[in-house]
């Protein structure tokens, strides 16, 4: 009778340790860098658990404990750069997970080097619903055959109120959410008003350095520099670098609208206290000024610029004023590439601006560094001039907040927008490709298909001329432009004339390329760059028409 009481005792208690180690959530992985990751979890009980990983799924020759607890957060550190690991969780001699083709990841290559890589973008996704899924899986699709390196959320990562029941149900799950993207994938998170309802809601707000809650829980993002960056000492807001470029994840809900303390409203958004500066604004301008890095990102949930289900001028709307007010001029003085962000739950994509603070009626030509498509195979791609008066000039604003919310009947008047998307059918995330001097957008909705795209180059000149053309002439068009082989100037001839074209590089230096007698009408040249010897730069473009000068700009690009 005792051995049969001792014999169940023992059944029972390996059941009981068994049960406590069951994985309840995860495993995901955060904080990437050149030589380490960690590796989260939860399980359903306290336990000691171990991680076993190696660059060769059949031989996980390395190791790392963790201490006794249900909320799992293993660093691995010692690294290779740019390596791929696979993982498998532990609890003593018994796989809990991992140790398969989906358990792996792959260290941040080293900050500086020059080779492409792409990032994912999703905001305003958290609803648990149908086009959360698909967009998941319309991404997923699109990019089967390219490695996602960077995966970034632009707040309002759950709904409604931040709640853990609902990121586990909605974000943490393998259903509408991303449990099987996570396994491999990190992802660098900014939080939104929805994430922020159960951190320090807009009625009951905390002072920054108290925000804690369900989102700061689950996420282990950078305090101290980890991956590059000035370090900020908590998690409210940080920064890294990537390859050449450098990413800064910003936080739009440390505003605090209404407290009266104003050394708690990190962002200004409180209308009758006097903001010049805060910790927010300071380390933002510390972080941008120590960057080296070409490309510069900034991410965030409340857009400075929007029309869509929100409308970022209305009275109310008074964190997106201040992050228009107070961290737009930052961005734009530190030359700040593309702005991401969500809470507007449509897709809006801006031309490439500056230096429109207040309402869209006070937007001017000025501001628009170039008004057109910024498409790249009709040769009106955006270019920023690393040198010269105008060096770094022009910011592109993408607002993805339709990752999984929708509005069907968006305002769409906002001057600075050149694309617009809001539908249910047409709910989408946003994808970068960043290769050298050139950045590629693209909205990819939740079929997969692509509905916009932009492309911003660097050109380390800008000594070029304004569009000039000549009486005699019309159309005078150079696509692409910038150009990497070959394109082509097309025009109309007014009348027959003597037709000379050259290029004139920023030395002085004269390229003739064509030079003879051609009819009235539409007329097409052709530029050679490896039969003219043409290094990468800025050229001016003379085509002279029976002694009458058309010019234009025209950028060669590696």
């Amino acid at each position: 009778m005792k051995k049969n009481v001792l014999v169940s005792i023992l059944v029972l208690c390996s059941y009981f340790a068994i049960a406590q180690s069951t994985i309840t959530l995860g495993p995901y992985l955060q904080s990437p860098t050149q030589t380490g990751i960690k590796i989260m979890w939860r399980s359903a009980g306290p336990t000691t658990a171990q991680v076993k990983y190696g660059t060769d799924m059949a031989n996980l020759n390395q190791m790392v404990s963790d201490t006794v607890t249900d909320r799992h957060d293993v660093a691995i550190t010692g690294l290779a750069a740019f390596t791929k690991y696979y993982y498998a969780i532990y609890d003593g001699n018994t796989l809990l997970e991992g140790g398969d083709a989906e358990h792996w990841f792959r260290t941040f290559p080293n900050a500086g080097e020059v080779a492409p890589f792409r990032v994912w973008a999703i905001g305003d996704f958290g609803k648990g619903n149908t086009k959360q899924a698909a967009v998941r899986d319309g991404y997923l699709n699109y990019s089967d055959t390219t490695e996602t390196n960077l995966w970034i959320w632009l707040g309002d990562n759950v709904y409604n109120d931040g709640l853990e029941s609902e990121y586990v149900t909605k974000v943490f799950d393998s259903v509408y959410g991303y449990s099987k993207v996570m396994k491999h994938l990190p992802f660098l998170p900014s939080p939104g008003n929805h994430d922020y309802n159960s951190v320090s809601p807009i009625t009951n707000p905390k002072p920054p350095l108290q925000h804690a809650g369900p989102y700061y829980d689950f996420v282990d993002v950078y305090k101290n520099a980890e991956a590059g960056g000035v370090a900020t000492g908590h998690e409210l807001f940080y920064s890294y670098d990537y390859r050449n470029a450098h990413f800064i994840s910003l936080n739009s809900e440390v505003g605090a609208a209404l407290n009266t303390n104003a050394a708690d409203d990190w962002t200004g958004a409180n209308p009758f206290n006097t903001f010049t500066s805060s910790p927010l604004t300071d380390w933002l301008t510390q972080d941008l000024q120590a960057n080296t890095k070409p490309w510069v990102i900034v991410y965030f949930h409340q857009p400075p610029y929007t029309d869509g289900s929100h409308e970022s001028t209305a009275f109310y709307e008074v964190f997106m004023k201040a992050m228009r007010e107070h961290f737009a001029p930052i961005f734009e003085q530190y030359g700040v590439d593309l702005v991401v962000c969500g809470h507007t739950h449509v897709y809006e994509r801006s031309y490439l601006v500056r230096g429109a603070y207040g309402d869209p009626a006070d937007i001017t030509p000025f501001n628009f560094i170039q008004h057109n498509s910024g498409h790249d195979a009709q040769g009106e791609a955006y270019v920023k001039y690393t040198q010269g008066p105008e060096a770094n000039y022009g910011t592109v604003y993408v607002n993805n907040g339709n990752s999984g919310s929708s509005e069907t009947s968006p305002g769409f008047n906002h001057p600075y927008m050149y694309a617009e998307y809001g539908c249910d059918t047409c709910c989408g995330s946003f994808v970068i490709d960043i290769d050298g001097n050139k950045l590629n957008g693209r909205h990819i909705d939740m079929h997969g298909v692509e509905r916009d795209n932009f492309t911003i180059y660097k050109v380390n000149s800008a000594n070029g001329v304004n569009d000039v053309t000549a009486d005699n002439v019309s159309n005078l068009k150079v696509m692409p432009n910038p150009f990497k082989s070959t394109t082509q100037v097309t025009f109309e001839l007014k009348q027959t004339a003597q037709v000379s074209l050259q290029l004139t590089d920023v030395a002085g230096k004269v390229i003739n390329v064509y030079n003879s007698t051609l009819n009235q009408g539409t007329q097409t040249l052709g530029i050679d760059a490896a039969q003219l010897q043409l290094a990468s730069g800025v050229y001016v473009l003379r085509l002279n028409t029976n002694g009458k000068i058309s010019a234009k700009s025209v950028i060669k690009i590696d």
